[in-house]
């Protein structure tokens, strides 16, 4: 009888086995795929233990000449950064539903304590996005206001945007004038001095040491209390800086992929600080926690359809169908497929925007693409088809994203070019919607005529979940970014539920409004996504209030760059909102 010898290697929490021949046989080294179920308990043990200890942050200590920690190191353990990995880049491939609960308790666990790290400081953080021949890098940055208040509320001004004596300055979109490499990065010159207290303003301790890379300061004219708009950020140990220049922050996430490409160039490098603000750190970590939620988790049935087969049985009911809207409805969700791939990178808007661009020109299965997020007008070569397509690329924050395209038909003789004007039609006119939520679980929902289906990501393809959505009767959440006192006193006040679930993406929210029930209300919407969730609510027997009217056949697009306000949710909710507007007016 062969044995099982389990070892657990420092540094790694995954296990190595290996099987113990006889000893007439040469060694060798085996990695077991399939365990029984109390070698996999014990696995899960060891694990649990390995990373709880992995997990727990350590508190900042800027006066100690050791480099500060980082919330890199959080993720240091692969038992952490594996599955964060996963989730992040799409849609995992699970193999078990047991493992699948572990992992997300897991992810939740690291996050819960980069939270609770940040409730036990009172430090501000500013984020910044910078920009190295278009690619993007963020980083995090920790200002330590109980050394230098004076120097990092002058720093967080000119992040956010300030006006002083009339004019207006501010990081974003400003370039770093000064490189030294292995030495430091200069920013934040303006055409004269200046800084939020006046001309200069003094120092204020010299504490913190440069010590390490990502450390950043105040840079003055060569003498003490001359500091103003101007910073840098040491690129190595700068001892060379202690105690002749103000250092009140350091650079927490982001600098290791920074620094490396600063040293792979040669020649000095075009950084421009594209974006800048105020970090709001624990609403960041609990909006990642509610990308890993559960909400919209289900099991697919046996046998489950697949999107093209669906779509191909639909259109055998209609024996006049020529084919010409399977294949461009075909065509548009394999788009989203592959967004699904890189929707949570960092350049998703642009990849999502170049794919789109790309595919239109090989095969232009329609006549007109209209890309919302740039307001691209992509026309095709042959202008005999029939149908116009308006597609929104990604749409939502980091924490929630999602993809929506609408189909018309043209209207005007098939001997008129087609142009932006031909878009200018009623709810009527739609011939079909869809929108895609990415996440742990990438749903589908696509509907055309009286019909709504929703469709699973499962290998790489949409599986049939669900025919004939309907909204359930009861809310669960409500999602408000409208500041209206009818609403918050009369509306809210009165719905069974005070659960509070914003957030940014439209289609997320109308995902939940859908599955989970609940109360949607946005104020500046596009007039297509507004269509396309009346559409939505309106084949699952809810209701919509936008453009002044319920009743989405009603709705009318007046111009491509309209913007309506915004109302999902059941009838009885959605009437009294209009019945308020219907007495304002």
């Amino acid at each position: 009888m062969s044995k099982i010898k389990v070892l657990s290697v420092t540094g790694n929490p995954d296990l190595i086995h290996f099987r113990t021949l006889q000893k007439t046989e040469r060694k060798k080294t085996y990695e077991i795929q399939e365990m029984h179920e109390s070698e996999y308990d014990h696995e899960m043990k060891i694990l649990k233990r390995d990373a709880s200890l992995r997990i727990q942050l350590k508190r900042l200590q800027p006066l100690s000449n050791q480099e500060p920690f980082t919330i890199d190191d959080s993720f240091t353990s692969k038992t952490v950064k594996r599955p964060l990995l996963l989730i992040q880049n799409g849609t995992p491939m699970v193999h078990s539903n047991r493992r699948t609960k572990f992992t997300q308790s897991l992810i939740n666990q690291a996050y819960e304590s980069q939270l609770s790290f940040f409730n036990s400081r009172k430090n501000t953080y500013v984020q910044m996005i910078l920009s190295i021949d278009e690619q993007l890098y963020p980083i995090i940055i920790e200002l330590y206001t109980e050394y230098a208040p004076k120097a990092c509320e002058n720093f967080v001004k000119f992040c956010e945007g300030v006006t002083i004596d009339g004019d207006y300055y501010t990081y974003k979109n400003t370039k770093f004038q000064k490189f030294k490499p292995n030495g430091f990065l200069q920013g934040g010159q303006f055409a004269k001095k200046v800084s939020i207290y006046g001309d200069y303003f003094e120092d204020e301790s010299y504490a913190l040491q440069h010590d390490c890379e990502g450390i950043i300061g105040q840079v003055n004219d060569g003498f003490q209390h001359t500091n103003h708009s101007q910073f840098y950020v040491t690129l190595s140990p700068m001892s060379y800086f202690n105690f002749k220049r103000v250092a009140f922050g350091k650079v927490i996430r982001g600098m290791k992929q920074f620094s490396k490409i600063l040293k792979k160039d040669q020649i000095s490098p075009n950084i421009i600080i594209q974006e800048c603000g105020r970090y709001d750190q624990q609403a960041q970590i609990r909006m990642k926690l509610e990308k890993f939620s559960e909400d919209f988790a289900s099991v697919l049935p046996q046998n489950a359809e697949s999107f093209n087969k669906f779509i191909d049985a639909e259109q055998e009911k209609h024996s006049e169908a020529q084919g010409d809207f399977t294949k461009l409805i075909k065509f548009l969700v394999e788009q989203m497929k592959q967004i699904s791939k890189f929707a949570y990178s960092l350049t998703a808007i642009k990849k999502a925007i170049q794919q789109l661009n790309e595919q239109f020109q090989k095969n232009q299965l329609c006549l007109m693409l209209y890309i919302l997020d740039n307001q691209q007008v992509l026309f095709a070569d042959n202008q005999q088809g029939k149908y116009l397509v308006v597609f929104r690329a990604i749409e939502g924050t980091d924490s929630c994203r999602a993809s929506a395209f609408i189909v018309f038909k043209k209207q005007t003789t098939m001997f008129k070019n087609v142009n932006l004007n031909d878009l200018k039609q009623s709810g009527e006119q739609v011939v079909g919607i869809c929108y895609c939520v990415y996440g742990t679980t990438t749903q589908l929902v696509f509907g055309t005529g009286y019909n709504l289906s929703m469709f699973t990501l499962q290998n790489n393809e949409f599986k049939l979940q669900q025919k004939e959505l309907q909204i359930p009767k009861t809310e669960t959440f409500y999602c408000s970014d409208i500041k209206d006192d009818f609403i918050q006193q009369k509306i809210i006040s009165s719905l069974p539920t005070n659960n509070m679930r914003y957030t940014n993406s439209i289609f997320t929210t109308l995902h939940r409004v859908v599955r989970l029930g609940g109360l949607a209300m946005y104020k500046d919407v596009t007039i297509f996504e507004a269509m396309i969730c009346a559409f939505t609510l309106a084949r699952s027997w809810g209701w919509s209030f936008c453009a002044g009217t319920t009743t989405f056949n009603q709705i009318k697009v007046k111009n491509v760059n309209q913007l309506t306000y915004l109302y999902l949710g059941q009838q009885k909710w959605v009437q009294r909102i209009e019945n308020h507007f219907l007495s304002i007016v």
